[in-house]
């Protein structure tokens, strides 16, 4: 599969031992690879040469650039494991001696937007106006001005910079492009303003997140306790506080308004905004419940994972390669499995496939309730793994980690199994428990029994019982009519009792009356 572009490199000082040939062997590699590479300066290697005492004829060093996708948090362990790959993969002993992260990040310049200003005489009042026309000068500088922020004399040319940088840049090059010179500026954002801290593009995106984020799982550990033992809401309570000095602590770091005061107050608001998500509002809602908060919460953590996980490739790629693979083993599995919860329930009754015949849609979602979890615990799996890997807390291709990682989805497979495969027998007794309690028997994916009252229509001695006795006045849990006999609960042998449908008629059990009239 191929790797998606870089987040960002890392400039490394590689050392390569074994003479001129190996060196040639690895600098090839790095043709290939597409890694960026120099020669040092004399200064640079004798420094080197002196630090870690190598040998000329043996020995040279080279600058190299090795992109790393994921986190620039340790992003110098990933590009130590990319010269470690290196080593296995040209059979040359390759060391990374000094590894420095390039700040390739920009900083989020104002954004200006260019427009005429030949309407602006119109609203502009004479110096020798009557006092009784200012209102009428004032509206239609209230109009003007509408009509500048809407764009209504917008030229078609955006500038990025500082407002002087702009202006001076107005004045020399766009003027010269246009026929007009009544040109102005008007601000797209805030950047513009005075005083206004100029943030770099990724460092900006990265706290807004360390700033959300830490908000969620605060909301997530305060509605767990509101349900939770003292000793766990004390562990709740702690956790959340802890989330929220994570928040504050970033946005005093990287101040979003001009002084760290203002900060601490936009933190304060976004904290007051997501708490009554948590707590509620007194007369109003109530929060968010424990299922909600951990079905959020696994939601986010699936969505995260397996976006870092697949962003590691072009997405052109995963789409033609695994998307069509996954779907092509969920088609083959599912006629395998569409009656196999079904069989199971069957024999667990002594029911035949007949007796127990759904629609195809239940037959699917029978299949669904055998399959998901396995499937869910496998992308669970690769959600961990894509955010491990994202902030390279694991190697590429570590032995180690694949087999944890196998031996968590075997588990998990075998309990999820283990679940699944155990649900005909948990229905069954249910209904084995209905029929003797006389409740509601529970359905099965389509298989709905239900109390009947059979009434003979024949002789007692025409009537042809298989698997028991009818007893006249009481009910049965009916499963239906199939092969032309009425399938019927006896819970006296706790087997099947068959009876000709010709032979009785079928009516529904009140639901309050416990027998037949």
């Amino acid at each position: 599969m191929t790797p998606a572009s870089p987040d960002c490199t890392v400039v490394t000082l590689v050392e390569i031992q074994g003479g001129p040939a190996k060196w040639e062997r690895v600098e090839q590699h790095f043709r290939e690879v597409g890694w960026p590479f120099r020669t040092p300066s004399p200064k640079e290697r004798r420094t080197a040469r002196r630090a870690f005492d190598s040998d000329p004829a043996n020995s040279r060093f080279l600058w190299v650039d090795v992109p790393v996708t994921g986190s620039p948090w340790r992003a110098n362990r990933e590009a130590s494991w990319s010269v470690a790959a290196v080593r296995r993969e040209t059979q040359v002993v390759v060391y990374d001696r000094v590894l420095r992260r390039e700040e390739s990040d920009r900083t989020l310049q104002p954004e200006w937007q260019v427009h005429a200003t030949r309407a602006q005489a119109w609203a502009t009042a004479p110096p020798h106006a009557p006092r009784w026309s200012k209102p009428l000068w004032w509206l239609r500088k209230v109009l003007y001005d509408s009509a500048v922020r809407t764009g209504l004399f917008d030229v078609g040319v955006r500038v990025h910079g500082g407002r002087p940088t702009v202006l001076d840049l107005v004045h020399d090059l766009v003027r010269g492009t246009t026929t007009r010179d009544d040109l102005a500026l008007r601000p797209l954002d805030g950047r513009g303003r005075p005083g206004v801290v100029q943030h770099g593009e990724d460092a900006l995106n990265r706290a807004l997140v360390f700033i959300v984020g830490p908000l969620i799982v605060m909301v997530f550990f305060l509605v767990l306790a509101r349900h939770a033992a003292p000793v766990g809401v004390a562990i709740c309570w702690a956790l959340a506080l802890l989330s929220l000095g994570v928040a504050g602590w970033t946005a005093l770091t990287l101040p979003l308004a001009r002084t760290r005061p203002r900060s601490a107050s936009a933190v304060l608001a976004m904290t007051l905004a997501f708490l009554p998500f948590a707590v509620g509002i007194p007369g109003g809602t109530s929060g968010m419940t424990t299922g909600q908060a951990v079905a959020t919460v696994g939601v986010a953590y699936y969505a995260v994972g397996l976006v870092l996980l697949v962003r590691r490739w072009k997405w052109q790629v995963l789409i033609a390669g695994v998307v069509p693979l996954i779907a092509t083993l969920a088609v083959a599995a599912l006629p395998l499995t569409s009656r196999f919860l079904h069989d199971l329930y069957a024999d667990d009754l002594s029911l035949t496939p007949a007796e127990t015949s759904v629609s195809s849609i239940w037959r699917l979602g029978a299949a669904m309730k055998l399959l998901w979890p396995s499937f869910g615990a496998v992308l669970f799996l690769a959600a961990g793994w894509g955010i491990t890997r994202y902030f390279h807390f694991i190697r590429p291709r570590s032995v180690t980690a694949g087999a944890m990682a196998t031996l968590g989805v075997v588990v998990v497979l075998v309990m999820t199994a283990s679940a699944a495969l155990h649900s005909p027998t948990a229905a069954a007794d249910k209904l084995r428990q209905a029929a003797v309690r006389g409740t509601q028997p529970p359905p099965y994916f389509g298989i709905s029994p239900e109390w009947t009252c059979v009434t003979p229509t024949v002789p007692r001695g025409e009537l042809t019982e298989k698997g028991g006795t009818l007893k006249a006045g009481k009910p049965y849990i009916s499963f239906g009519v199939a092969d032309g006999q009425v399938v019927l609960w006896n819970p006296a042998t706790a087997k099947p009792l068959r009876v000709p449908a010709d032979q009785v008629r079928l009516t529904p059990r009140s639901h309050t009356a416990h027998t037949c009239p």
